[in-house]
């Protein structure tokens, strides 16, 4: 996108965040919270995401449901983009939450740039491991695309890097008391054990992040195998897996 554009992509954001997003969560019933408590820190969302997330929105891959709540077809729970702060202070500070707002435009990125339809994504997954997922049709119970969504590429890395980690260990032992971030990501490797999908991706701001063909070669093993985000095109995946199915069935 042009420079040009995404400067308008940016100044839109912002116009829909202040004139349609955050009075329509602050002004709620259930909260009545003045807006004046929004801190317009800008520079949490890139160009790329804003322009991603409208896409998102304008094309109804999330629909409000009330009280400032999202929800995408396939999803298990609803999104919000604002985090309130502490109820003392007067008017109550409010702040972008980043990782939602990435999540819609990843969702936009699925639909648009790859070609999943809007039945088949969603957010947050069943137990809660993944930010989005798709499934190859609307009666799939597993994930066919299991993502997690970080605001940062250094959280990105690190995700990464523990997952592959804990992938190459057959029995670990899961009653190692793992804090933070690395409890984060053992949680996320032991749904890719439990569900086995054939996909992963690590997505971050700006479209950057890593896609992997996800190999479960014996019992506990998880390994990563690199691919390019585009191969995550719902075309290819879906003439992929009829081809599988077509040589299982001979």
């Amino acid at each position: 996108m042009p420079p040009d554009q995404m400067n308008a992509a940016a100044q839109t954001f912002r116009n829909r965040v202040l004139n349609d997003l955050l009075p329509t969560y602050c002004n709620d019933p259930s909260r009545l919270w003045d807006v004046a408590g929004f801190k317009q820190d800008w520079d949490k969302i890139g160009e790329i995401d804003a322009a991603d997330f409208l896409r998102g929105v304008d094309g109804e891959l999330v629909k409000h449901e009330g009280r400032g709540l999202y929800r995408a077809p396939r999803s298990t729970a609803r999104e919000q983009f604002f985090w309130p702060g502490v109820k003392k202070k007067t008017p109550r500070p409010i702040t972008l939450w980043v990782e939602p707002i990435i999540t819609v435009a990843v969702l936009a990125r699925l639909h648009f740039d790859l070609g999943w339809p809007k039945e088949l994504i969603g957010t947050q997954s069943k137990d809660w491991a993944f930010d989005v997922t798709t499934y190859l049709s609307t009666d799939s119970k597993v994930e066919h695309i299991a993502c997690e969504v970080k605001k940062s590429v250094a959280e990105i890395n690190q995700l990464v890097g523990h997952m592959i980690q804990f992938g190459r260990i057959l029995n670990i032992d899961q009653t190692i008391a793992y804090k933070g971030k690395e409890l984060n990501a053992f949680r996320k490797l032991q749904a890719l054990r439990s569900r086995r999908p054939p996909l992963f991706w690590a997505a971050g701001p700006a479209g950057i992040g890593h896609a992997f063909s996800m190999g479960y070669p014996r019992e506990g093993i998880v390994s990563f195998q690199e691919i390019a985000i585009q191969e995550l095109d719902y075309e290819r995946r879906r003439l992929g897996s009829a081809s599988s199915t077509r040589c299982v069935a001979d």
